[in-house]
């Protein structure tokens, strides 16, 4: 199971994805979103530069490519962000279920009153428990 740490950008600490926040790799294999980058880049000339926010060694790449058309995607995380969402929809699923379960068990005409009173009495007590906490 891959770690939320994993999938998540170190300088704005927001989720890769396959669209916006495409996780993209310096030259040094250091891995952060595009917008980050785009943020971090500097314009030389005829060359893009970004010095990296972890170990410095700085990427140069020509002014002709976007940053992010010369950079690599990270595959190891882009494979891992559509398992990440999986696993959160499944749980998701999973919660509902259970609802609907406790909910279709009660009488119709003591539901309202009796879930209510059960939403006050475990409304700290998660329904599941996280192999792995993010």
């Amino acid at each position: 199971m891959v770690t939320c740490e994993e999938l998540e950008c170190v300088i704005c600490c927001y989720e890769y994805s396959r669209t916006g926040r495409v996780p993209r790799l310096l030259h040094c294999n250091h891995t952060f979103c595009a917008p980050c980058l785009k943020k971090l880049c500097r314009h030389h000339g005829n060359l893009y530069t970004v010095s990296c926010p972890l170990c410095r060694w700085v990427t140069c790449v020509e002014a002709n490519l976007s940053l992010c058309g010369a950079l690599w995607v990270d595959t190891y995380i882009w494979d891992r962000i559509i398992e990440h969402n999986r696993e959160h929809d499944l749980l998701e699923k999973l919660e509902t279920k259970q609802a609907q379960l406790i909910q279709s068990t009660l009488p119709c005409s003591r539901r309202t009153g009796f879930m209510s009173g059960l939403q006050r009495l475990f409304s700290c007590v998660p329904l599941h428990q996280h192999v792995e906490s993010c």
